[in-house]
């Protein structure tokens, strides 16, 4: 791997979700896979089972944040993978308020990505950070990220309405998302 998203890669590295699941550098890195789904599945079930195993040795679920690291971490490195540069990753950006999961740019198109592995009354707040950041960037694409296939489905009906140009369920539709930023 270049020194593509090297950044971000070093910030995954350190999140105790990385060592405890455990992941890899070496196994993102040489993961083959032949479209970006198997990649993300692939990892995401590691995750799971990492769950699973830690509930069952300690008697208790695992905190909730370990879901949205693991996810942001397979994320980061699939788009490194996929060769697409990571301009932010949850961090400040120049709108107040406004803190994407990632924020990609490609063919001179910003792609404003809210990562939610379930989303309760967070699509609000996805929703609302899309309203903010296409007032400044209106040709941007905004995007909710979730790998909940329930609330997958109650939220669909809710995308008409919303400013979000789309949603995404990471393990059925990210090889559409994937490729509509490479294009």
């Amino acid at each position: 791997m270049s020194n593509l998203n090297k950044k971000f890669l070093d910030a995954c590295k350190k999140k105790s979700c990385f060592s405890m699941v455990p992941f890899t550098h070496n196994e993102f890195e040489d993961f083959k896979y032949k479209k970006p789904s198997e990649f993300f599945n692939f990892f995401w079930k590691k995750y799971l089972k990492f769950k699973t195993n830690y509930k069952l040795k300690n008697n208790k679920e695992i905190n909730n944040s370990y879901n949205g690291s693991a996810l942001e971490i397979i994320l980061c490195y699939l788009f490194t993978r996929e060769n697409i540069q990571i301009e932010n990753m949850d961090e400040e950006i120049d709108i107040k308020f406004v803190k994407p999961d990632f924020l990609l740019k490609s063919n001179n198109k910003n792609f404003f990505i809210s990562v939610k592995v379930s989303l309760r009354e967070r699509w609000k707040q996805a929703d609302w950070e899309a309203i903010k950041y296409k007032e400044k960037y209106p040709n941007s694409v905004c995007i909710l990220l979730m790998n909940n296939k329930n609330e997958y489905k109650s939220m669909k009906s809710k995308l008409n309405d919303l400013t979000l140009d789309t949603l995404i369920l990471a393990d059925e539709n990210i090889d559409e998302m994937i490729n509509s930023i490479k294009s």
